[in-house]
């Protein structure tokens, strides 16, 4: 006998937010339009109100349309962070176990050694001043906690924003906020600021002097030593 799941009963309102994204996807649809009346909508679908106003909330929280009070639905430019936002709850359950911490870890890490060599081979003049600037901040910060480290993910930001990906963009911006644990634990180590500035000097140098060689190497070391602090201070139990 054949191992086969059967069929799920969709609501009506999954079926009307299907045929609306549908549109939206085609082009009959663009940023920017206003979605016909909810007394079209249930017009033109041919059910009732519930259905529609469901419909139009789950596409709210798809990030595809905008609702205000008293205002039609209008479609919107869907936005990376959006959707990313919506796996925070999952992600953090995954991070409160060692192996999640570590996988986490090892994304972060790959996704920024190849920022920073990307950024050592495209920066220009402007870029490699805003992560000057960014490096600044934070050597001026060594003594204050919190400003450390909003000047620390500011400069790993700067390196982000070379790829000029809005993808990168959501995707560092989420995992630095998923990671949050990691980085208060380090930061309180003796001379781990100093460690991280340190490793920040010899990115940026590599970065501006165009050696994606030395940039990669320089976020490799300095993501893995900050791995290293740490799971030294949180070694798992047996």
């Amino acid at each position: 006998m054949l191992d086969i799941e059967p069929i799920r009963r969709r609501r009506i309102y999954e079926d009307v937010a299907e045929r609306l994204q549908q549109l939206m996807l085609d082009g009959t649809l663009g940023e920017g339009d206003v979605l016909p009346s909810e007394r079209e909508l249930m017009e033109q679908f041919k059910v009732g109100r519930p259905a529609i106003r469901e419909a139009l909330m789950s596409l709210q929280k798809a990030g595809l349309v905008s609702i205000a009070n008293g205002e039609r639905a209008r479609v919107v430019r869907p936005d990376p962070t959006h959707f990313i936002h919506e796996l925070s709850a999952s992600v953090r359950s995954y991070l409160a176990h060692p192996a999640g911490m570590r996988h986490f870890q090892n994304a972060r890490l790959h996704l920024e050694m190849a920022l920073a060599r990307h950024a050592a081979r495209e920066a220009g003049a402007a870029d490699i001043a805003r992560i000057g600037d960014a490096l600044a901040r934070n050597r001026r910060d060594i003594g204050d906690m919190a400003a450390f480290e909003a000047s620390d993910i500011a400069f790993h930001y700067e390196i982000v924003l070379v790829a000029q990906n809005p993808l990168f963009d959501g995707v560092h911006r989420a995992v630095v906020q998923w990671l949050s644990e990691q980085r208060s634990v380090t930061l309180k180590i003796a001379e781990a600021k100093e460690m991280a500035l340190a490793f920040h000097e010899r990115i940026y140098e590599a970065i501006a002097a165009h050696d994606p060689d030395a940039a990669e190497a320089a976020m490799r070391a300095h993501l893995e030593s900050v791995g290293a602090l740490y799971w030294d201070r949180n070694r798992p139990a047996g």
